[in-house]
């Protein structure tokens, strides 16, 4: 576990609305919640964080990053971010480069679920791609079983029956399931969750979460007949 007792920046470019807060020992001491662009809501966010905060740079404890599944461009922004900062940290102190802890999106929400006295089994999920979600089912409220749940990628028809709670990532998206519903709390209103056993981990660096690879059909020569024969251009 992290020490509760430095000030830590917290970011979580995973959804629709930016997050950024200064947590420390379960209180947040500056916190900002955009739904402006990643890049706007990542940079400006950290300094007005900072600002309500009034804590300088220099004693920030360590980056908390929420490393996905959700918007690809915000966790990469975000994470880009932090490796930035670490590589400064370097520059500026050689040897003592500030920690990054990780933690899932889903994960998080799922821990917002039960803060908000929701009782297993329950399914966390958000946007992957076209007609695809990503989705955790929770059996239990038990930490440590919690943190070793993964998400996996699914059809919508597919989606398990129970209570569904959907994190929207993106806008202009498909739309989830009528019987899902948005979380009963937030992070601003709880922010010792982050500070629950075993739901962040220490990386070395900030690293999204991707998801299965898309898969792309191969060309071959069969593929090359069906199409037809090439259109002929001036040379």
């Amino acid at each position: 576990m992290f020490d509760v007792e430095n000030p830590w920046l917290f970011l979580d470019a995973s959804g629709v609305t930016v997050r950024v807060g200064v947590w420390q020992n379960s209180h947040w001491l500056g916190w900002r919640e955009s739904e402006a662009a990643a890049l706007e809501g990542v940079f400006a966010g950290t300094q007005t964080v900072l600002a309500e905060a009034n804590l300088p740079w220099e004693k920030l404890g360590g980056y908390l990053y929420v490393e996905g599944p959700g918007s690809v461009l915000g966790l990469r922004l975000a994470a880009m971010a932090i490796r930035a900062w670490q590589v400064d940290d370097a520059a500026r102190n050689p040897g003592k480069m500030r920690p990054v802890w990780a933690c899932g999106s889903l994960h998080l929400a799922a821990a917002l679920a039960l803060a908000g006295g929701t009782k297993p089994p329950f399914t966390v999920f958000t946007d992957a791609r076209q007609g695809l979600w990503q989705v955790m089912e929770i059996k239990t409220d038990h930490a440590s079983e919690l943190s070793a749940a993964a998400p996996q990628e699914i059809n919508e028809a597919d989606l398990p029956s129970g209570q569904l709670f959907h994190v929207p990532a993106r806008k202009a998206w498909h739309h989830p399931p009528e019987r899902a519903r948005p979380l009963p709390v937030s992070l601003r209103e709880h922010p010792e969750i982050l500070s629950l056993l075993q739901l962040f981990r220490p990386v070395e660096t900030p690293t999204p979460h991707t998801g299965r690879a898309q898969e792309y059909k191969k060309w071959t020569g069969a593929t090359a007949e069906a199409a037809g024969p090439r259109s002929k251009t001036a040379k």
